[in-house]
């Protein structure tokens, strides 16, 4: 493997930091090359661009590790592995995803958590282990079998009954382990007849790209968030699916929340329920 040495200086001669343990990770497995540029102390190559970490995951690990201790370099790992064409560079969700966490965490919210689109899981694993560290329930809904024919109109015409099939239900058990998990797996929203009604989300991520389960499943989810709850929603601002944007807009116009956006590759937004 060719590899520029270039100096992890970006947060400072730090070896214990996630990020530093993450690019050796990277370095390890064969997955940097050259056109990855983490960062250069020669003036002369300054033009490359370098994001920071948040200071919790880094600079103050040890205190982090110390009072909440919720994220692990092996949560990265779980993000990054079966999706590193998609997940390897998209940092900012997941630190994203765990500072919502670690709020839960910090102000005692105790409640469910859900997913609506799991694919192989990546996210789904750190909603199961925040229901483990507070002993609630993780639900996860999805086909596992990619997109549904009846969702594939209007704006979401022109995406494949294909897409996002390289995954199986069997295979995300696995990954995400069962313990406080539950698995339901069917076309959404009546997949929710073969559960016990749900009450009480702490946090609860969107993610079936389409607008016809968007809207089903914010007006299932949105009235069981508890005050303070996190309902975290993929795709809001990429340009990519226009149905899952325009679900939350019109879902949000009358809502006292508003819509978040989050700088992520696929343009994340949040709400919290006041």
């Amino acid at each position: 493997m060719k590899f520029l040495f270039f100096i992890l200086y970006c947060l400072g001669i730090n070896k214990t930091s996630l990020y530093n343990k993450f690019v050796l990770h990277l370095l390890k497995i064969d997955k940097l090359n050259d056109n990855l540029v983490l960062y250069n102390k020669n003036e002369e190559l300054q033009t490359h661009y370098v994001q920071h970490l948040p200071d919790r995951y880094s600079y103050n690990l040890n205190l982090y590790e110390k009072n909440i201790s919720f994220l692990k370099y092996t949560d990265i790992h779980h993000w990054v592995n079966g999706y590193y064409q998609n997940n390897v560079l998209d940092l900012t969700r997941f630190f994203s995803l765990n500072l919502c966490i670690d709020q839960i965490l910090e102000e005692k919210i105790v409640g469910h958590t859900a997913e609506l689109g799991v694919f192989r899981g990546n996210s789904a694993f750190l909603l199961a282990k925040l229901s483990r560290r507070i002993n609630t329930s993780c639900y996860l809904f999805d086909t596992f079998e990619g997109f549904d024919d009846r969702d594939l109109m209007g704006n979401d015409s022109k995406h494949a009954p294909q897409d996002f099939t390289g995954t199986t239900l069997e295979d995300v058990k696995r990954f995400v382990g069962e313990e406080n998990t539950k698995f339901i797996k069917g076309y959404f929203p009546q997949s929710l007849s073969t559960t016990e009604i749900l009450d009480d989300f702490a946090l609860v991520h969107i993610d079936c790209d389409l607008e016809a389960p968007f809207r089903a499943a914010l007006s299932y989810f949105y009235p069981r968030l508890k005050k303070g709850g996190f309902l975290i929603m993929h795709d809001y601002s990429s340009l990519c699916w226009d149905g899952a944007k325009l679900a939350i807009d019109e879902f949000f116009a009358d809502k006292k929340e508003f819509v978040i956006p989050i700088p992520d590759k696929s343009g994340t937004c949040i709400i919290r329920k006041t």
